[in-house]
Order: structure tokens, then C-alpha cells, then sequence
């Protein structure tokens, strides 16, 4: 660890995010707290879904829905530390698809990536990217600048998402398998849409991977 974190640590004892017990490094949770906030679960699809599955690594409640908070909209990185140590513990019991596919992070337009300065989904899983040697593409762009997702109703939600993704230029999706990342999943507008794009361009399947729901 970096001289800086122990000398921090030492003045300001780091606490579980969620209970604020003492635990020994900043962003650890205590063992009670880890094992009540790992929900990996599917999350429940619509019918008329594109995707083949959907997993959510927790539920967005509680904790981590203050630590997606604080990052994505505080721009609190202090929160990337508990969630990254979240993911190492919940992706144990994740099983994925036994086959080849290319990792993408929902993307932002360019004009939220300029007002926001980061795209949160890529921070929270790049960690586990690198870790698990996680072929990673970065082949998706929003075309059209959208409204907050979180101030709409469900239908309004999937009519703003309507034709908001494309592919980049070259980048063929054919034949290919995809498990798409984004940091909550709510009534799956996003990802669908993301994922609508990619099918239409001639990928085999399509997969989600998200930090947390409660769908």
C-alpha cells in the first residue's frame, strides 16, 4: 500500500461503508455486512427482451445504492474502493456464458461524459476487467444526447431511448457475442436499446452485467 494511504488511514480509521465499523483497510466492508449486501441474482426480463440474460451483482437499496449515488452524481471516488472490494466478493458466485464474448460499457454521450468528466460504469468495472483478463471493446457510442433516465416513467424511458446507440466506425459485430456492463439496472431501457443495436448489426447474442437492481 502507498505510504500516503497508511499515513491516512492512520489519522482517519476506515470504517465499513455500511455499519461504520472499524475494518482494517479503506474500502473494506466487515464480514456481516459483505455477506447481507451480496444478492447476485438475474434480474427479470420482458418478454419481448433482446438479451439472453441479465445478471445484477446486488440489489439497489441501501449501501450500494448510496455508493452509485455518491460516485455517479457527487463524483465521490472515495466510493470506487468499496465497490470495487463489493464486485471481488460478489463475482465468485457469478457464472457467466461458457463461451467467448466481447466485454462493452453502456457508453455516455460526449456532452455527459464532458459535464460528468467520467463514465461511471467503466470505473466501477474496470478493476475486474483487468483482473480477469476480460476482453474489453470499446465499440458503442450514444449518438444523441438524452434526458436523465431516472426522472422519467417506463414508457418514456424507452421511447428516449429509442435509436440513442451506434457502432463505431470498422467495428464489426457479426457473428459475435456481447455482455454488455452498466451500474444499475431499472426497467432495462439502456441495455436494451444497446443491445437492440448490436442484434441488428448481426451479433449472435447479447448478455448484461450490472452492479446492482432490484428488477
Amino acid at each position: 500500500m502507498h505510504i500516503f494511504d497508511l499515513f491516512m488511514e492512520f489519522l482517519y480509521p476506515p470504517r465499513c461503508p455500511s455499519c461504520r465499523s472499524y475494518v482494517k483497510h479503506e474500502g473494506d466492508w466487515c464480514l456481516p455486512c459483505m455477506q447481507k449486501a451480496v444478492q447476485v441474482h438475474p434480474v427479470a426480463l420482458p418478454p419481448d427482451s433482446v438479451l439472453e440474460k441479465v445478471w445484477a451483482l446486488g440489489r439497489y437499496h441501501g449501501t450500494m445504492r448510496r455508493l452509485i449515488i455518491n460516485l455517479k452524481y457527487n463524483g465521490k471516488m472515495s466510493a470506487l474502493r468499496s465497490i470495487h472490494k463489493y464486485i471481488t466478493a460478489a463475482t465468485i458466485s457469478l457464472r457467466l456464458p461458457a463461451c467467448e464474448y466481447i466485454t462493452v460499457c453502456v457508453p455516455l454521450h460526449k456532452k455527459r461524459m464532458e459535464q460528468r468528466g467520467f463514465n461511471q460504469t467503466e470505473l466501477i468495472f474496470k478493476k475486474w476487467i483487468a483482473e480477469n483478463s476480460k476482453d474489453f471493446v470499446d465499440c458503442l457510442e450514444r449518438t444523441y444526447f438524452t434526458q436523465r433516465q431516472y426522472k422519467l416513467s417506463r414508457t418514456e424511458r424507452f421511447q428516449n431511448m429509442q435509436n440513442t446507440f451506434s457502432l463505431k466506425t470498422n467495428f464489426n459485430a457479426a457473428g459475435k457475442v456481447f455482455l454488455l456492463l452498466d451500474d444499475i439496472y431499472t426497467t432495462g431501457a439502456t441495455m436494451e436499446s444497446c443491445a437492440r443495436h448490436l442484434r441488428s448489426k448481426g451479433a449472435a447474442a447479447v448478455y448484461g452485467l450490472v452492479l446492482a437492481s432490484d428488477a
